[in-house]
């Protein structure tokens, strides 16, 4: 990498550790209890139940090992499973950057292609900030390293990884089908510039039909593999699944959803475009093979990455973090495709114009965290008090927590329907916590709520009050 790139690289790390460096770990939120009570590794043994089980009622045994990685790390440290996030944006920006320079993007452009995705302001902040958004960061990264492989002709190792990313999270099941659908539209599009005389370059970016038979048959007994693991592990089926996670495959579902992910994984990438045409204004001219290839590359991702949350009822901007990798793969080679056409002087401009983005993006993602910061410090807070009552009153005692759903942050905001987990991780001696009124799908705890507590605590102004 040329040294001047190589600064560009580091500058854009160094904002975007700056942006949200501060921000992560303030506490834990929600899932963020369950996923770390129920992913310890006990033993060697106890580690067979996590990669087999479904502890979070989802069979992502893969992410349940990356919390049981921090475990012994942080114990209990919300700072440290943040910047554990943190590192996991990094390293799937880098893994985007290797996937694009495999698919023959210039360095450059393999730069932009993983800053395009980085700030975007749409879920890449969620999966930083709500530690259990590493869902959406492993599945990234998994995903766009089997990809890079597949590209690469490495079948045995694209299959293995693309298996690991279904490990990770339910949208990677469709990974094999979208690379052998990609390397199949390729190969055809090359048979037929041959038959018709034109110029052909499969370069690397293409997969030949031996490769591609040879990750096809991977792929089918990994996708067996894992429907077996799956069906054994208790998870959640399309059947069993809470309502707002059963998928409706309806024309009504698609035109509410999609318009909505399509806004939240291409919007910055879009102005990212216009921008570029407005300050290098460059020529316009029909777009080469090898840019045309990446386009249907990135189409083919997101589509396929699209393709089940989609139809789900529960609409979260996590999902949108996996299709936006096809999406900045497709802007970058939009840029790269006119590059060497621009003069040196709009060359240099647009260097500083991009690079200075992060800088204009800043407030804007500052502002999106912020709320994210204060629903996990009142997280932090209450653990706290909820320690204090423990404390005083001893193992047993019933509390309850008074929410004001008219502000954010809210008790039902920061620990959903998982207040119960939350007292257990966190609060010695054990007690009993409910939350008042009930959180959205509160019956699915399935616990009753006493008649008396022994102390409440109350959300008034933001604030905790004890009124017993």
């Amino acid at each position: 990498m040329p040294i001047r790139t190589s600064w560009a690289a580091i500058w854009l790390i160094a904002v975007f550790a700056l942006v949200y460096g501060p921000r992560v770990g303030h506490g834990f939120v929600k899932d963020d209890f369950s996923w770390i009570a129920r992913s310890e590794l006990r033993s060697i043994g106890h580690a067979a139940t996590v990669l087999t089980g479904a502890p979070s009622g989802f069979f992502r045994p893969i992410v349940s090992l990356a919390f049981a990685a921090n475990r012994p790390i942080c114990d209990l440290d919300s700072r440290c499973y943040g910047l554990t996030n943190l590192l996991l944006a990094v390293a799937c920006a880098i893994s985007i950057a290797w996937l694009a320079r495999s698919l023959t993007l210039p360095v450059g452009a393999t730069i932009l292609a993983a800053a395009i995705w980085t700030f975007n302001w749409h879920g890449i902040g969620m999966s930083v900030m709500w530690i259990s958004g590493r869902t959406a960061l492993v599945l990234v990264l998994l995903s766009t390293l089997a990809a890079t492989a597949f590209v690469r002709r490495r079948p045995w190792a694209g299959a293995a990884l693309a298996f690991a990313a279904m490990l990770a999270k339910e949208e990677a099941i469709l990974l094999p089908v979208v690379l052998i659908g990609w390397a199949a539209i390729e190969i055809g599009i090359e048979r037929r510039s041959r038959q018709r005389g034109e110029p052909h370059d499969l370069e690397r970016a293409a997969v030949d039909w031996r490769s591609l038979a040879g990750f096809a048959g991977l792929s089918i007994v990994s996708e067996g593999l894992y429907f077996l693991l799956r069906t054994r592990s208790g998870a959640f089926t399309p059947a069993t699944a809470p309502a707002f996670y059963r998928p409706s495959v309806t024309l009504a579902r698609l035109a509410d959803n999609l318009p909505e992910y399509i806004d939240r994984s291409a919007t910055f990438a879009t102005v990212c475009v216009v921008l570029f045409a407005l300050i290098a204004r460059p020529p316009f001219r029909r777009l080469t093979p090898s840019v045309s290839r990446i386009i249907r590359f990135g189409a083919c991702w997101s589509a396929g990455m699209l393709a089940i949350t989609v139809f789900l009822p529960v609409r979260s901007s996590l999902y949108a973090c996996a299709p936006s990798v096809g999406v900045a793969l497709a802007a970058a080679a939009l840029v790269a495709d006119s590059w060497s056409s621009l003069p040196v002087r709009r060359q240099r401009l647009t260097i500083v114009a991009g690079l200075a983005l992060p800088l204009c993006v800043w407030p804007l993602l500052s502002a999106r965290a912020r709320n994210a910061v204060r629903e996990a410090e009142l997280s932090t807070a209450t653990i706290a008090a909820l320690r204090a009552v423990a404390a005083e009153h001893g193992a047993g005692t019933r509390v309850l927590l008074r929410d004001d759903r008219s502000r954010k942050p809210s008790f039902a905001g920061a620990f959903g329907t998982l207040g119960h987990e939350a007292a257990d991780l966190m609060v010695q001696p054990p007690i009993r916590v409910w939350i008042d009124p009930p959180p959205d799908h509160a019956d699915l705890a399935g616990t009753l709520r006493p008649w008396h507590f022994d102390a409440v605590l109350v959300l008034r102004d933001g604030a905790i009050v004890r009124e017993r």
